[in-house]
């Protein structure tokens, strides 16, 4: 597909920060291109689990390893967003069960249902248009489609 924009490319060094540095980042980017601060609220959650994802499964909680996040709009108009890092992979079937897994509802009087770990990639599917894994050599990349409407 044909870029649309120019696109936003950046690589950070990974901390328990770094989700909000990028998060600030790509706001900066999606306001500079006249997205809706709705969609623009939604790309940050978004991007913050993926992120922290990266930082605390990937690189176990390591500190300046590389993560690696891009975006633009494609013909389609839609966002196209990559987190990538060079750590620890997911097996296809690790990431079909947690983009697939089903969102519990926490009861205050259950503590089994309060357990938070695995929520994360539920919520980006419900905010996103389409999610994919991929893995070349050492790189992991996360790659997200986003309606820009």
């Amino acid at each position: 597909m044909d870029l649309v924009t120019e696109g936003f490319s950046k690589k950070y060094s990974s901390s328990p920060d770094v989700s909000r540095d990028i998060a600030e980042d790509m706001q900066q980017y999606l306001r500079s291109n006249q997205v809706s601060q709705d969609v623009i609220d939604q790309v940050e959650l978004c991007l913050v689990e993926v992120v922290n994802n990266a930082y605390e499964h990937a690189y176990q909680y390591s500190d300046e390893l590389p993560i690696e996040c891009s975006c633009f709009f494609n013909s389609n108009n839609e966002l196209v967003f990559e987190v990538s890092d060079y750590g620890k992979s997911m097996t296809k079937e690790e990431f079909n069960r947690a983009v697939n897994g089903e969102f519990i509802e926490p009861d205050p009087d259950d503590p089994e249902t309060w357990i938070t770990s695995g929520r994360g990639f539920i919520i980006v599917v419900q905010l996103t248009d389409n999610l994919e894994y991929i893995k070349n050599g050492n790189k992991n990349t996360i790659k997200i489609l986003k309606r820009a409407e």
